[in-house]
């Protein structure tokens, strides 16, 4: 199968050209999963979240049992309440050890076939002494990943669901219960506690104050891009200069994932097609990779999307970015601050020596072309009203 670089869904090194992920992995199962910790991998969208969770659930599958879920694919009525969200989480749960080849006649699985059996009132404490006795019987530890726990945001079970797994972490000497778990999506659990409560309560007790910190970069080094692309090289000989043109894609990007894979998608299938297919090594240059720049800023793509949504949301970030582009702002980096806090966490922006930075290049232009466009725009109505009314005079 002819490999191609991905810029939608997981990646998988037997169908994309991919960064090497093995020294990611090693520091996860190590500083991690070794030990034990509950965690979170919440990063910008696009950012190889799912790609890491597939790629560590097969690197962990000789040492532990991995149960990996997506919350994606439950609707919305699976969150109207404990019941409805217990029996889905179940059918999930079976399905994932189907898929690892394991079924309901193993002996660990009994309690889940048992409680399946029972009525349909089923709540979340009984769901829990459920998990309880499966870790119990099992024959190797459980790890839990739930990826895309965004979609479980507003819904009031799930944090129930959150505060179950923190009493039992917390007795785990006592009470078997998952190894270590890992939760993946753009939010981390602080705001999605956020979402739910009135702005009168206070709005940081969070049911998973018991997360450890994670703190691997997922972000693409030049070393790695350089990787990716020799791998690229290897099978099509273009004669690039694979040093610089990682270099120059990572100036562009800093290492943002979507947009390393974007930048190469983009030389790869459209400006070698159209006329450098003779000489390759003209597309993959410094002047190649500024023309698949150019067109991502005209992209229409869901990256940008989100961001111009969270900037419609979030006014007082807007306004922040709007001040740095054009008045040339600077604002001290505090993670208290709800915009900058924000910010960083959808990753527009970034924590550079202090100050509030914008995360790469790529979203500096596409802001400042929005928020230029925006101004023009502003500019243009207010003119034609004021024609407008002159003319009814």
């Amino acid at each position: 199968m002819k490999r191609r670089f991905n810029i939608t869904g997981s990646c998988s090194p037997q169908r994309n050209y991919m960064v090497r992920l093995d020294n990611r992995l090693k520091k996860i199962k190590e500083d991690y999963i070794d030990n034990g910790s509950y965690f979170v991998i919440n990063r910008g969208r696009q950012y190889g979240k799912t790609t890491t969770l597939r790629a560590l659930e097969e690197y962990l599958k000789n040492d532990y049992i991995v149960l990996s879920l997506d919350f994606q694919e439950m609707g919305t009525e699976d969150f109207a309440d404990s019941a409805a969200f217990v029996k889905s989480f179940l059918g999930m749960i079976l399905e994932a050890f189907a898929v690892m080849g394991m079924t309901n006649e193993e002996e660990f699985l009994q309690p889940l076939k048992e409680m399946i059996r029972k009525s349909e009132n089923r709540g979340l404490q009984e769901l829990f002494i459920c998990l309880s006795r499966m870790c119990a019987k099992a024959p190797k530890p459980i790890v839990l990943m739930i990826d895309e726990v965004d979609s479980a945001s507003n819904n009031q079970v799930f944090v129930d669901f959150l505060a179950q797994l923190r009493g039992y972490y917390l007795k785990r000497d006592k009470m078997s219960i998952f190894l270590s778990v890992i939760l993946a999506g753009v939010y981390d659990i602080k705001n999605l506690k956020l979402k739910l409560r009135p702005e009168s309560e206070h709005q940081y007790n969070s049911p998973w104050n018991i997360a450890a910190e994670f703190k691997i970069d997922m972000s693409f080094s030049p070393d790695q891009i350089k990787g990716m692309l020799a791998e690229y090289e290897a099978d099509y000989h273009t004669g690039m200069d694979i040093e610089t043109v990682a270099e120059e894609i990572y100036n562009y990007t800093s290492g943002y994932p979507v947009l390393v894979s974007s930048i190469c998608k983009y030389i790869d299938e459209d400006i070698l097609d159209e006329n450098d297919a003779e000489i390759p090594s003209k597309a993959w240059s410094k002047d190649g990779i500024e023309k698949a720049v150019k067109q991502i800023l005209i992209d229409k793509a869901p990256l940008f999307e989100s961001m111009i949504r969270h900037l419609n949301e979030y006014p007082e970030m807007k306004k922040m970015f709007q001040a740095i582009l054009f008045q040339g702002s600077e604002f001290s980096y505090s993670p208290d601050t709800r915009e900058i806090s924000l910010a960083c966490m959808f990753g527009y922006a970034v924590n550079g020596g202090g100050k509030v930075r914008i995360a790469n290049r790529i979203f500096e232009t596409r802001l400042y072309n929005y928020f230029l466009s925006e101004e023009e725009l502003s500019n243009m109505m207010g003119k034609m009203a004021q024609r407008d009314k002159g003319c009814s005079l």
